[in-house]
């Protein structure tokens, strides 16, 4: 199922506040994709009460959420220009059985991405 399914779906990051912590780990050799960290910044919503409260307890406004290394990685291979399969190739190299069943574990990846609102999937064109 996942193997047909899923090998031509283009994994896409949607436009949300993020940033890198951290030193770089382990990465391809791809420009632009650094093994670092990703932590999402993702906005607090507050009802009128809630706004009174968290402004007379001083809470933050931007909760962050750190990704695990291999979270971060799919996050930075996902840039539109490579699909599930070339993905789950990248990763298998990288993680080995870290990560395996690799293509099992991606999917479960992207549909927390997709769950949290940070990423979509596009499906293939048909060729004509």
């Amino acid at each position: 199922m996942i193997d047909g399914e899923w090998s031509n779906f283009l994994p896409v990051r949607i436009p949300v506040n993020w940033e890198y912590r951290g030193d770089p780990g382990i990465h391809p050799d791809i420009e632009g994709v650094t093994g670092r960290n990703v932590v999402f910044l993702i906005d607090k919503t507050f009802t009128r009460f809630e706004k009174f409260l968290a402004k007379l307890l001083r809470a933050p406004k931007v909760v962050k959420r750190t990704m695990h290394p291999t979270q971060s990685m799919l996050w930075e291979l996902m840039d539109g220009e490579r699909n599930f399969e070339e993905i789950c190739i990248i990763m298998d190299s990288l993680y080995h059985e870290d990560i395996a069943p690799v293509k099992e574990r991606i999917k479960a990846y992207l549909e927390v991405f997709v769950k949290i609102n940070v990423a979509t999937i596009l499906k293939p064109r048909e060729e004509e």
